[in-house]
């Protein structure tokens, strides 16, 4: 699947889950991620996450998160973020604690060198399981998701992000 036609669906998707999602549950907060593919903490990034109830167990929830430390070398500058959305299912209740999901991602990067002239950017558009925990406080909500990345993709390894954080209830109206 090519970036701009992944774009487009998800980007079609998002109205009619935005109108189906208005008279549900919805959180928003704030997170800090690390990338642990190579088994440390790296590429640290702060970022928003939200989430919202659909219906019976099912959520929707997206995050973006900018890198915080990259390119991480001398000599060079740019900026990289991650946009992640996917579909949960998160059973209901005050002590629901675990989700389980399944989604994309959208990493964009630039890179920059005065020296070398160097001068490049890229996107890149993949899939992801998200395996969720979270404290079942009633206002504010700590949180760990953990994505495994490129599940699909036969030619590389899974990657690892680790997205902490904390998220609070908006009030909504009631379901009918």
């Amino acid at each position: 699947m090519t970036c701009r036609l992944a774009v487009t669906l998800l980007l079609g998707l998002v109205p009619m889950v935005a109108c189906t999602a208005a008279a549900q549950t919805a959180r928003v907060g704030a997170h800090y991620g690390v990338n642990l593919s190579d088994g440390h903490w790296e590429d640290e990034r702060l970022g928003a996450q939200a989430s919202v109830h659909i219906i019976g167990p099912v959520e929707t929830a997206g995050a973006f998160s900018v890198f915080t430390d990259w390119p991480g070398a001398t000599g060079f500058t740019g900026s990289a973020w991650q946009a992640y959305w996917t579909m949960r299912v998160r059973p209901r209740g005050p002590s629901s604690f675990a989700s389980v999901g399944y989604g994309f991602i959208l990493i964009r990067s630039s890179l920059r060198n005065a020296s070398l002239q160097l001068d490049t950017s890229g996107s890149t558009f993949t899939d992801a399981i998200v395996l969720g925990l979270e404290a079942p406080t009633p206002y504010v909500r700590p949180f760990a998701d953990l994505y495994l990345i490129d599940i699909l993709d036969r030619e590389s390894a899974v990657g690892v992000n680790l997205l902490m954080g904390v998220q609070i209830r908006l009030p909504t109206r009631r379901s009918s």
